[in-house]
């Protein structure tokens, strides 16, 4: 039997969950909103993901949804961070305090357009 439609889980459920979280948890509340959507939107990628597998009887494994304790990475949409005029540096600006960051990779971003560019992840490396 289904639950009513106020208990039911979806993704807009899990922003709204995510604010909640912010306010209980001091290094949530750091991060841009943003950033923590992002994180909620991909957990309940996996958890919608699994389910729709045991619904339609996937052979092998469903892929049951492996939640990370410590996440290396960290995904800013449209706000919460800032491209140098230069296009070689990133400055983030939410209450993190991780400043500026060195853009690493193919060296042809400048001939992109700064209204290109919607999505920026960080993500910390066990080599450095």
């Amino acid at each position: 039997m289904d639950a009513p439609k106020e208990l039911k889980i979806n993704g807009f459920a899990s922003n709204k969950y995510s604010t909640e979280l912010r306010n209980e948890f001091g290094f949530v509340k750091d991060l841009n909103s943003m950033a923590v959507q992002a994180s909620a939107e991909r957990a309940w990628l996996a958890i919608s993901r699994f389910y729709d597998n045991c619904k339609t009887k996937k052979l092998g494994k469903k892929g049951f949804p492996r939640f990370q304790k410590d996440n290396a990475r960290v995904e800013y949409k449209t706000s919460g961070w800032k491209l140098h005029p230069t296009k070689r540096q990133i400055a983030m600006t939410d209450k993190k305090g991780i400043g500026e960051i060195k853009l690493l990779g193919k060296w042809e971003i400048h001939t992109y357009p700064i209204k290109s560019f919607k999505r920026v992840r960080i993500v910390r490396r066990a080599d450095g």
